[in-house]
């Protein structure tokens, strides 16, 4: 049974006394039997917290005296305080908050970590990508200068056989070189070159060496 308790100074008394003001007649009897027997819980509950050391709060002794029906205590003083039990939400929450925030912290971490595998991958692909380059202008020179060789060699070796001797004599059409042998005459030469820094660079160019020995 709920009374909404008169403030005629019992906002100062304690739950007990509170519940027995607001629960009783005129005559000081009790508005229904059962009231009586709940006053004598609620004297045992505080007798038992004070020789505990654990003193109840009104919610707590209003939960277990009279259940947990609302309203049971509306009025009483500055209300419901919280309990012990009643603040574990909050250290819940607390806890929650410091777990999702390492989480963010985690999640950065790894983002920056894939940002930067991210950057080295690039990096790598366009250091391929300027060797092949290279290999592929290497190779046009390579082609450039053996082009190069193929027509020396067949204007030379028209012009010799056009030089015969008016006389009858037998022109020597002998040479110490052939198309084979100008072919087999590249190397890679081994030569330096500054970089822009003032720096001596190790660097090896394919050079084409034509060494050609004409018997005449």
């Amino acid at each position: 049974m709920t009374i909404q308790p008169e403030f005629n100074g019992s906002e100062n008394l304690e739950f007990p006394e509170f519940y027995k003001k607001t629960h009783t007649k005129k005559n000081k009897e009790w508005i229904d039997p059962i009231c009586a027997v709940k006053h004598s819980k609620m004297l045992s509950l505080r007798e038992e917290s004070s020789q505990s050391g654990m003193q109840l709060t009104s919610e707590e002794m209003s939960r277990q005296a009279l259940g947990k029906r609302k309203r049971y205590i509306l009025g009483f003083g500055d209300g419901p305080k919280l309990s012990s039990s009643s603040s574990t939400p909050s250290r819940v929450s607390q806890d929650h908050v410091g777990e999702l925030q390492k989480l963010k912290t985690e999640m950065e971490e790894m983002k920056m970590e894939r940002e930067e595998l991210r950057r080295q991958l690039e990096q790598e692909r366009r250091e391929r990508e300027e060797e092949k380059k290279e290999r592929e202008e290497e190779q046009k020179q390579i082609a450039y200068l053996t082009s190069l060789v193929t027509e020396f060699l067949k204007e030379k070796t028209q012009t010799h056989k056009s030089s015969i001797h008016h006389d009858g004599a037998m022109y020597s059409t002998d040479t110490w070189w052939s198309y084979e042998h100008v072919k087999s005459s590249f190397w890679y030469m081994d030569s330096f070159c500054s970089d822009d820094h003032g720096g001596v660079v190790y660097k090896q160019n394919p050079v084409f060496g034509l060494f050609i020995f004409l018997s005449t």
